[in-house]
């Protein structure tokens, strides 16, 4: 329990100490509108690196802990023809359609505990108080694609927060069901340029 508890410290203060300096927040808190978002999207697209923190699997009525992925990745945002974002890696079998989070703000400590897992290394609550304004005042992205992998659909949801000119943060999701049991996964990311 020590082990992982000074894990999820150690991991949340990498995050902490790469996300925005105090300075900055007026910026990113200004773009929580559709409106404000389509004039400064074409800034996001590019090379971003992504890497995956650890997280939990949750298997039927098992929780197991997702550890951190060693590597960080390349994936490639590019605008679609009809204005919006697509997302492409190497590895996925389909590009990630972003669109514009059009939801109530995110409280992803309460979607975790609804899921049975316990809350992300860094909070929508944490954001807020780095960011010094709600995740209601931060552009927000849903990226949704699916994979085949042995014969299982997995449906994969990347849930963004955009917190800098060169960060974005927030929380993996997948679901699929494997031999009639249903399995979901939740794991925090950053983007970084």
């Amino acid at each position: 329990m020590l082990k992982a508890l000074s894990l999820t410290c150690c991991i949340a203060s990498a995050v902490l100490a790469s996300m925005p300096a105090q300075a900055e927040p007026d910026v990113a808190c200004g773009y929580g509108s559709q409106e404000a978002w389509d004039k400064i999207s074409l800034m996001y697209v590019g090379a971003w690196q992504i890497k995956h923190h650890a997280g939990y699997v949750i298997s039927g009525p098992m929780t197991i802990p997702h550890p951190e992925s060693g590597n960080v990745e390349t994936i490639q945002i590019e605008m679609s023809a009809d204005g919006g974002l697509v997302g492409t890696h190497p590895q996925a079998q389909q590009p990630v359609v972003f669109s514009w989070a059009d939801e109530p703000p995110w409280s992803f400590e309460a979607h975790a505990a609804d899921d049975g897992v316990p809350a992300p290394m860094l909070s929508s609550s944490d954001v807020e108080m780095l960011m010094g304004c709600g995740v209601e005042n931060l552009a927000r992205l849903i990226g949704r694609t699916q994979a085949t992998i042995d014969g299982v659909t997995v449906d994969m949801t990347l849930r963004l927060m955009v917190v800098g000119t060169d960060q974005m943060y927030g929380i993996f999701h997948t679901s699929a069901v494997v031999k009639g049991i249903p399995v979901k996964s939740w794991r925090a990311v950053t983007l970084t340029r």
